[in-house]
């Protein structure tokens, strides 16, 4: 690109520099909006509730406790097991 047969500014400053300033607080509708917008997003991605699907729930319980309780065994095996 030629730049001598770009268009030439005066001042040297870009055009969005030369600009009026605008007030860069966030009004409360736009504050309220974007709150609003991600509590929204947040309640979309949340995990399903115990009403929602019961046998599901009660079998990933019954699972997470089954692994808790084989964890608690071999951690109290292996403390009482006999040092060499």
């Amino acid at each position: 690109m030629n730049t001598l047969l770009a268009p030439q500014r005066p001042s040297g400053l870009p055009d969005t520099l030369r600009l009026p300033s605008r007030d860069t607080r966030t009004s409360l509708l736009d504050r309220l909006a974007l709150h609003v917008g991600l509590r929204l997003l947040l309640w979309s991605t949340r995990t399903p509730r115990l009403a929602d699907d019961r046998r599901r729930h009660a079998h990933t319980y019954r699972h997470q406790e089954a692994t808790a309780q084989r964890e608690r065994t071999y951690l109290r095996e292996a403390s009482l097991a006999p040092r060499p």
